[in-house]
């Protein structure tokens, strides 16, 4: 047999796919046997973005056809055809949500049928017109209110299990599940958008002790805050990169193509004194329609651009503040997406959330491509990450939305996890 055979037989290969405003971006990934953290790149592939407005499907067949493109650079990279994808979702403002669930112990020590029988008879809340896409349990709590990472053996009268949900807009999901259909593959699962970036970027230490990622994508920046190695609160606002880039076109004149470039060669969102005195060589429409090259000081750039990046901080604060009002909750922000390149952001972001903020690209993985190991694309190596990761405890194929819809398997997983 060879290699290759070998690894297209493997259980553990899986196919996810990054479908933004801008581009659609595909990675087929493996768990390295001898190592339980890493991942193997096996193929990448990218295309342009079409057909996609603010998460929403606009147009059908263009976006299929990216769909297309992008998984037929990584099938050819990685040497064979695949059917299956996992897909990120932040179209239809995905929500995550916390239930408490409180249980009585009937002979007073918790046993594993009572964590079993809170995960099956507990009730996640409804919301209209959307659907759970996933769930996990963030804490478990005795009587006194005390905090315990496993409570299968310790007496007891109550026990309290605070469990998050996140949610999908169910019309989003049936019109990306149905553009992927129509490239001839099937979409195994969904994760919403900040999850996945927050395990692509963050290390243990920052899930587990309480940390923000914000992941400032094209037409939408998606923000999700982790806490005991889970996401616990999730949300975004409809504005990014590409809005940068429109006001750079109203502000300067110039064509969008233009605007980009200019914003990913000089972007900042601080300038200094010598800005005044570094001019740019910027190609703007004159009025008679021509294109010609006209120099503008860089401190003008940054005074279009930093605007509306201190709005989408803003807006991402008071978001959060909704949430936990303690603006203390964390001290630990990861900015990532395409617009974490801009210069200077980081030190922006520290004053707007008075926290320490870095910079964050994929990490676990090896034989990445370069042009990946940037914060642009952490929402998809995260969905590489996050997917092999169920594959080792819970498999989406045995399990139905949800935590532990699948009764009958559920404890050959405690009797190994807890």
């Amino acid at each position: 047999m060879t290699v290759m055979n070998s690894i297209t037989k493997s259980k553990n290969i899986l196919t996810v796919i990054d479908i933004g405003n801008s581009k659609v971006s595909c990675l087929i990934g493996t768990s390295v046997k001898n190592n339980d953290v890493q991942i193997r790149v096996l193929g990448f592939g990218q295309h342009a973005s079409l057909g996609m407005i603010n998460g929403h499907v606009t147009d059908m067949k263009e976006i299929a056809n990216s769909i297309a493109r992008a998984v037929e650079g990584a099938e050819i990279m990685a040497g064979f055809p695949i059917n299956n994808v996992i897909c990120n979702l932040s179209g239809g403002r995905p929500v995550t949500k916390i239930i408490r669930t409180k249980l009585k112990i009937e002979n007073g020590r918790v046993e594993k049928s009572d964590i079993l029988k809170i995960c099956k008879f507990n009730k996640p809340p409804e919301i209209n017109n959307y659907e759970i896409l996933s769930s996990a349990i963030i804490k478990y709590y005795l009587d006194n209110n005390t905090y315990v990472d496993n409570p299968i053996g310790i007496f007891t009268n109550t026990l309290t299990v605070e469990i998050s949900y996140s949610y999908g807009q169910k019309s989003v999901i049936k019109n990306i599940s149905s553009a992927i259909n129509l490239c001839h593959l099937s979409v195994d699962k969904f994760f919403i958008s900040p999850e996945a970036s927050g395990i692509s970027t963050m290390i243990q230490d920052e899930r587990k002790n309480g940390a923000i990622v914000i992941d400032l994508g094209a037409n939408i920046t998606s923000f999700g805050v982790f806490l005991n190695n889970k996401i616990i609160f999730s949300d975004s606002i409809p504005i990014g990169g590409l809005h940068i880039t429109s006001d750079i076109v109203r502000g300067l004149g110039t064509r969008s193509e233009d605007a980009e470039k200019i914003k990913i060669l000089h972007g900042s969102t601080s300038s200094n004194e010598t800005d005044e005195y570094i001019n740019i060589e910027i190609p703007i429409i004159s009025d008679d329609g021509e294109i010609i090259t006209q120099k503008i000081p860089k401190a003008m750039l940054i005074a279009i651009i930093k605007p509306r990046v201190e709005e989408i901080f803003e807006l991402v604060r008071d978001r959060l503040h909704q949430f936990k009002p303690d603006s203390n909750f964390v001290n630990r922000v990861v900015l990532c997406g395409g617009g974490a390149n801009l210069d200077n952001i980081r030190e922006l972001a520290s004053k707007y959330f008075k926290s320490n903020v870095r910079i964050g690209r994929p990490i676990g993985l090896i034989d990445l491509p370069e042009v990946v190991q940037t914060p642009t694309f952490a929402c998809l190596t995260g969905l590489l990450i996050k997917s092999l990761e169920k594959e080792k405890t819970l498999s989406p194929k045995r399990l139905n939305m949800g935590l532990f819809n699948y009764f009958g398997k559920v404890g050959n997983w405690f009797d190994k996890n807890l």
